[in-house]
């Protein structure tokens, strides 16, 4: 293809947050596209359900915080000791290793009240607002950070402080410098590590700052890699959760009786959380996870050349005809959900189930406690935050 008629990547619709058409029609001749991307870059992007899975799975593609010297990666994270998207093989199995007990069913378990204590505080904060009243400020910005300070072990009252960092750290990187605001972002954020982890060695308890003392002290991490572990889940945990509710509320607001449904029968909660992460995946309004291959690799019939940028699209292989009926269809009533909003292989979120468990309280009390919840503008009046890699809105105002 020529390259002045490569196709530049459509943009998902800013309104709907969901496939534009000139998206649909690109992707309709086929699962993988030569495209060139917003910053000038050519490359290839993955639509399609199987052979996405099958980029992420193989192991001649680097991850996203590892690209090759050519390109420049757009967060000061990508690259940083114990970011987990940075490590690939050995060490990143090891480091995930590490981390790992946080998230295992004991500990959710143990977590799930708190999180439930936690909505029903913030819903009765949101009740007591003069309306209309921004969702985000007043529910989800606060409640994945509350939850995330809960696993972690650090105080619910730093929250604000965090997560204003955590906002910083995720905003696309594009200039450079050491004194960038997302770089001194995330040297505060490490930094506030560094003292809750000294605070912990007279403290300890049953949290991922514990374990990470630990795993330094038994020298399976260097302090680098425990900080960079840390401030990663810190960051990760909160904004893509976040993000995750607002849509999640806007598929409900925009698909009334599927609401009507979920109300009328609380049990749908599961299957409702799953179509909510299908149809509108972390990073919703975006496109995707970027691999680079580090050998020549030819997926469903197509020549990936070595040390090219390879978008795989998760947003879009929810909508793949192969693995989904009526994919543009909001339906809670889905039994077959294999969509891949978390990923898959070994950089699979590994906080998947805490942030299942997040949204299954939100959604399945939320109604309850607000039957006649609703915005307080039209869809399309509401702002992506186009900055933030894990997208949501800059403000989501409601009315009861």
């Amino acid at each position: 293809m020529s390259e002045e008629h490569l196709p530049t990547l459509p943009m998902w619709r800013v309104d709907h947050i969901e496939p534009s058409p000139e998206m649909l029609a690109l992707r309709a001749n086929g699962p993988i596209h030569r495209v060139r991307f917003p910053s000038g870059d050519e490359g290839l992007w993955v639509t399609g359900y199987d052979e996405a899975r099958a980029v992420l799975s193989d192991a001649a593609f680097r991850p996203a915080g590892m690209p090759p010297q050519a390109f420049t990666p757009d967060s000061v994270m990508l690259g940083s000791p114990g970011w987990l998207v940075s490590h690939e093989g050995d060490e990143h199995a090891r480091l995930r290793r590490i981390v790992a007990p946080a998230f295992s069913n004991r500990r959710l378990t143990l977590l799930a009240q708190q999180v439930e204590a936690i909505a029903a505080q913030l819903f009765e904060t949101l009740a007591a607002q003069p309306q209309p009243a921004d969702l985000r400020r007043h529910l989800s910005f606060p409640l994945p950070a509350m939850v995330i300070s809960a696993l972690i072990g650090v105080l619910y009252e730093d929250h604000a402080f965090f997560a204003n960092l955590s906002d910083e750290v995720m905003t696309h990187q594009h200039e450079s410098g050491p004194r960038s605001a997302s770089r001194l972002a995330w040297e505060e954020l490490r930094a506030y590590i560094r003292g809750k982890m000294r605070d912990k060695r007279q403290n300890p308890g049953d949290n991922l700052l514990t374990d990470l003392l630990a795993a330094v002290d038994q020298g399976k991490a260097s302090e680098e890699e425990a900080l960079g572990l840390a401030a990663g889940m810190l960051v990760a945990g909160h904004e893509s959760t976040a993000a995750q509710i607002e849509f999640g509320l806007l598929a409900m607001f925009r698909h009334p009786q599927q609401r009507e449904s979920l109300v009328g029968d609380p049990s749908l909660v599961d299957k409702a959380v799953e179509e909510i992460l299908r149809m509108y995946p972390p990073g919703a309004g975006w496109d995707g996870i970027m691999r680079y291959p580090r050998t020549d690799v030819t997926i469903a019939g197509v020549h990936i050349p070595a040390e090219s940028k390879v978008l795989v699209g998760l947003p879009s292989t929810s909508f793949d005809l192969r693995h989904f009926d009526d994919p543009e269809i909001f339906d809670i009533g889905r039994d077959e959900q294999p969509h891949l909003a978390f990923s898959c292989g070994p950089h699979a979120c590994i906080g998947a189930a805490l942030a299942r468990l997040e949204l299954k309280v939100v959604f399945g009390s939320i109604f309850q406690r607000f039957p006649a919840l609703r915005l307080a503008v039209a869809p399309e009046e509401l702002r992506l935050r186009k900055e933030i890699i894990t997208g949501g809105f800059e403000e989501l105002p409601v009315l009861w």
